[in-house]
């Protein structure tokens, strides 16, 4: 029996290198692309999908950097990102995930988000992502599709670019470095980047449609995480708590209201914030 086939973009970020062994484990034949092996998803969304011949697509591709919150480049992700999806849909495509963000939120409120919550981003990036997750949601029903648009919260995992503040922690740490950190009282919605990719990849495989918050629905305050990462190191007495100030009007609370992804599509998460913690480090090199 044939395999379905699903095109995955940005296979090779953060999340994405870690989604070819569930999505193969639920039984998907995988086609890869990302920026470093020469696929351009800007110049060329409907190429890509020729050449994939996939009926699945979970499309995670998108600026990322330093200054993915401001950059004008999130505009030309939202045009290559519903290029994409209506060229999928006209080759035969079935069911599509696209991958959202929880900066697509009010995050002035209480904090405890649900994916009935009208969008009201605070950042290019959000509105971006917010713009691209309403016109494929609409457009899913005249295209004939089944879509999910998959809401990410905060994503912890090894190999985190510059500018995220659990890998520049780590680096500074195992260079004998101190870290200066705000007091980390904010809590916010972790998961490891190896469970989002589990919890995408059951998402694609259930008919679950519309929006789907990815986070664990408990949110811890993110001093923990990076007491933490320094206690299993063995260097707490780098960290230096309280010696950046937190941005104004940095929310107290962002948490996901997960029980669609609990409870409609059946995830649980691998990692528990220490076990979590201890595989990112183990991956780094830094833990035997």
């Amino acid at each position: 029996m044939t395999r379905p086939r699903v095109l995955l973009t940005g296979a090779t970020g953060l999340i994405g290198r870690h989604l070819a062994a569930p999505l193969e484990a639920a039984g998907y034949a995988v086609h890869a692309v990302s920026r470093r092996s020469g696929d351009d998803i800007l110049a060329d969304p409907e190429g890509l999908v020729a050449r994939a011949g996939a009926s699945h697509l979970l499309h995670l591709a998108w600026h990322d950097g330093p200054d993915r919150w401001s950059a004008p480049a999130n505009l030309d992700w939202v045009a290559a990102s519903l290029r994409l999806l209506r060229a999928f849909a006209a080759s035969g495509g079935r069911r599509a995930v696209l991958v959202g963000s929880c900066a697509e939120y009010d995050w002035t409120g209480d904090g405890h988000l649900s994916e009935d919550m009208a969008p009201r981003p605070a950042t290019l990036y959000g509105a971006a992502k917010a713009a691209t997750g309403m016109a494929a949601m609409a457009g899913a029903g005249p295209l004939g599709l089944s879509l999910a648009w998959a809401r990410v919260f905060f994503v912890y995992g090894p190999g985190e670019p510059e500018g995220r503040l659990f890998g520049d922690l780590i680096k500074g740490l195992a260079r004998g470095e101190a870290v200066a950190c705000t007091d980390g009282l904010q809590r916010r919605d972790f998961l490891h980047s190896a469970d989002v990719a589990g919890a995408l990849a059951a998402l694609l495989a259930s008919d679950v449609t519309g929006a789907v918050n990815i986070g664990s629905g408990q949110a811890v305050p993110v001093r923990d995480m990076i007491e933490t990462i320094a206690r299993q190191m063995g260097r707490p007495d780098l960290v230096r708590l309280g010696a950046r100030k937190r941005p104004a009007g940095d929310p107290d609370l962002i948490e996901a209201d997960a029980r669609r992804l609990l409870a409609d599509v059946g995830f649980r998460p691998r990692y528990d914030t220490h076990s979590g913690i201890r595989a990112v480090l183990t991956a780094e090199g830094v833990l035997a």
